[in-house]
C-alpha cells in the first residue's frame, strides 16, 4: 500500500490528500478502467488513519464519476470519456500553476526567475526520466 502518501501536519486533510493522489492517479492511467482499489479496511491500516475517512474519500471519488461500487468487488475504476479526462487534467494542472505562481509572487520572485526555475526543472525531469529509462 505504499502508493499512498499522507502528511498529518500538511493543515489539508487526510481525506482530501487521499481524493486528490487517487484522482490523479486514475487520470493518468496508474489506475486502470475496471482496476479494483485496495478496500477500505486496507488503506486505512496501511496508512493508520480511520476507516472512515479513506470511505470519505472513495465516497467523494464514487460521487465524481472516478470509481464504481461493485458488489462483493469494492471500488473499481470507472469508465470515463477520454475527452473528459484530459480537460480534468489540464484543470488540474492549470490550480497547480497558479497556486504556484501565487506563492511565488508572494515570495518575490518575479516572472522571469520563474520561468528560469520552471525551464530548469523540466530538463532536471527530462535527463531522470531518460537515466530512468537506461
Amino acid at each position: 500500500m505504499d502508493q499512498f502518501t499522507i502528511s498529518p501536519s500538511s493543515g489539508v486533510p487526510i481525506y482530501k490528500q487521499l481524493f486528490s493522489q487517487i484522482e490523479r492517479m486514475v487520470l493518468n492511467g496508474y489506475f486502470s478502467v475496471g482496476e479494483c482499489l485496495p478496500s477500505v479496511r486496507q488503506v486505512a491500516t496501511s496508512l493508520e488513519v480511520n476507516p472512515m475517512t479513506v470511505s470519505k474519500a472513495y465516497g467523494l471519488l464514487e460521487e465524481r464519476g472516478y470509481l464504481t461500487r461493485l458488489r462483493g468487488k469494492g471500488m473499481v475504476v470507472a469508465q470515463r470519456d477520454e475527452a473528459v479526462s484530459q480537460q480534468e487534467k489540464f484543470t488540474m494542472l492549470n490550480k497547480m500553476i497558479t497556486e504556484l505562481l501565487t506563492q511565488a509572487k508572494q515570495m518575490g520572485v518575479n516572472e522571469q526567475e520563474i520561468i528560469e526555475l520552471i525551464t530548469a526543472s523540466v530538463s532536471k525531469v527530462d535527463a531522470d526520466s531518460k537515466q530512468n529509462q537506461e
